[in-house]
């Protein structure tokens, strides 16, 4: 069995920091997986420079170190990049501040949209003077929110889609669940049956504008990172359309562990863009 953890013993000289996935990398259906909290000791002893990166934007950084605190690994909200993150840079960096959106689902408490001083509603009647569609995800009226997406995007098919977290799919304690990526394709899908094309904005893993923000600030969260480089990063995580194909666009080291959504047979046939350079049964 190949463990992460002697790989790091092996080559920690050759990195300056490690980014580690969170569901089904070191949690999963909210519960540890197994070494992970043994590893991130590990790492604190060594005073290894890490830091966790996910996809989840229906959760504040507040809320997503709480919930893996619960879990059993001590991690602080200073140490989490969100895909909400992505989402709060891209309206301070597009002007987007004061301009009224229609939502979907929630974006943490508060949520990272309003935090970045976008105006949202989630009233399907309330959407004359949107501008465009901002994604989120968790438990909220699917039929009655997505169906308000849907009708607004027939009338305004060239509006923005913003979504924080592209995943279609995630890992809970009873199978799988829906992403918000997920939900926003099967409404594009509907809204192309009907005649327009609608091509959203995604800020999560994989695409680029997480990985901006983790170049931005890394120097910030780790000090001697003064000016990083990707090379010399590896990146943690168990899917191979999120984790590893973000990984390897970015230029990081692509390192797959098998306690996710993926098994060894779709990595070794993966292509190439999606290919890890590290296969690890376990942290």
């Amino acid at each position: 069995m190949r463990k992460f953890t002697d790989f790091y013993r092996e080559h920690r000289g050759e990195l300056d920091a490690l980014i580690f996935d969170v569901d089904g990398t070191l949690t999963s259906g909210g519960r540890l997986i197994s070494e992970a909290a043994v590893f991130i000791e590990l790492l604190r002893r060594d005073k290894f420079p890490f830091f966790l990166l996910t996809n989840d934007s229906c959760n504040s950084c507040e809320r997503k170190a709480e919930l893996i605190c619960k879990t059993g690994i001590s991690i602080t909200p200073q140490q989490i990049i969100s895909a909400g993150n992505s989402l709060e840079m891209y309206i301070q960096s597009h002007g987007l501040a004061g301009h009224k959106f229609y939502q979907c689902g929630s974006l943490g408490e508060p949520g990272y949209a309003e935090k970045a001083g976008m105006i949202v509603t989630h009233d399907p009647h309330d959407t004359d003077d949107c501008e465009g569609v901002v994604m989120g995800e968790g438990i909220y009226d699917w039929r009655r929110e997505l169906e308000g997406m849907f009708n607004f995007l027939l009338k305004h098919p060239d509006a923005p889609v913003l979504v924080a977290n592209p995943d279609s799919y995630w890992p809970h304690p009873h199978g799988m669940g829906v992403g918000a990526g997920g939900m926003c394709r099967f409404i594009c899908g509907l809204v192309q049956e009907a005649g327009f094309t609608v091509t959203p904005t995604y800020l999560g893993k994989p695409y680029q504008p997480i990985y901006d923000l983790v170049m931005k600030r890394m120097p910030e969260m780790i000090p001697e990172c003064k000016n990083p480089v990707p090379e010399r990063i590896a990146m943690i995580g168990d899917s191979l359309a999120s984790d590893i194909q973000g990984a390897n666009g970015a230029g990081m080291l692509s390192c797959l562990v098998l306690t996710g959504i993926t098994s060894r047979v779709l990595a070794e046939s993966a292509p190439l863009h999606r290919k890890p350079a590290e296969i690890f049964d376990s942290l």
